[in-house]
């Protein structure tokens, strides 16, 4: 059965949602995690991520408290990711916001063999992590292109990018790979003073090489990043089919 949901209407939706919940963390929130200072709001994400000290708050989502207790037992020396904090009263989440300790870092395009080795490394770690009960559970332009791209859900597209959608379609073929956990927008932050730092964990259950592919698509069209980046990644099986989905995937949902 094909789902009428248009994508200008999914977008707009979603925009909405992030206007009408882009608010800053309470008094009340911001002593549950021990931040004292006034928040600052952070670039990048959805605008809802704030800084206070050294912790960032931001609103918690459905699986915030599952990512939190995964992201406890990430370990790697080529990489660091954010500690996530509990609250006072011990919880991961608290009126519904969620915490994690601030590290110094920045956003430094170029480096993207760097990027490419990290993605692959990140998802060499987290390998072995069993897939969670209650992952993208909640329907969002995001999780709805990513079923949409793996023939798990069908939509009526808009016909502004029905064309770019039936282009991509039209290349692709069955490919294997096995699933695991993923991060489904990888993005990362450098600093002199460690690893390079992962954040912002969007938690799919895909094959490993579909996250290093949205990687590259992104890099690719919002990144401006030179077509010769693929050769940092070609030797992974399938590139090219993982690249054509991730392409799609951002096409349907943006």
């Amino acid at each position: 059965m094909t789902e009428q949901l248009s994508h200008k209407n999914s977008t707009e939706q979603a925009a909405k949602r992030e206007r009408s919940t882009t608010v800053l963390p309470p008094a009340d929130v911001l002593k549950g995690f021990g931040a004292a200072d006034p928040p600052v709001l952070l670039d990048g994400g959805q605008g809802q991520t704030y800084r206070s000290g050294n912790v960032v708050l931001k609103p918690a989502d459905d699986d915030a408290a599952w990512i939190a207790e995964i992201q406890t037992t990430i370990a790697d020396e080529r990489f660091r990711m954010p500690r996530p904090l509990k609250s006072t009263d011990g919880q991961w989440v608290y009126q519904g916001w969620a915490a994690w300790e601030y590290i110094e870092g920045q956003h430094q395009s170029g480096r993207w063999r760097e990027e490419i080795e990290t993605c692959i490394h990140f998802h060499e770690a987290i390998s072995a992590i069993p897939k969670p009960p209650l992952l993208n559970k909640s329907l969002n332009p995001w999780t709805v292109a990513d079923q949409v791209v793996w023939g798990e859900r069908e939509i009526v597209h808009h016909p502004r990018i029905k064309p770019s959608v039936n282009c991509l379609e039209s290349i692709l073929r069955p490919i294997a790979g096995k699933n695991q956990l993923i991060h489904g927008d990888f993005q990362m932050m450098f600093s002199d003073n460690g690893p390079p730092t992962v954040i912002d964990f969007s938690p799919y259950w895909r094959p490993a090489t579909f996250a290093l592919d949205v990687y590259v698509a992104d890099a690719l069209v919002w990144g401006k990043a030179p077509f010769s980046i693929v050769d940092y990644a070609r030797h992974v099986d399938d590139f090219a089919q993982f690249l054509a989905r991730a392409e799609l995937r951002r096409v349907i949902a943006l």
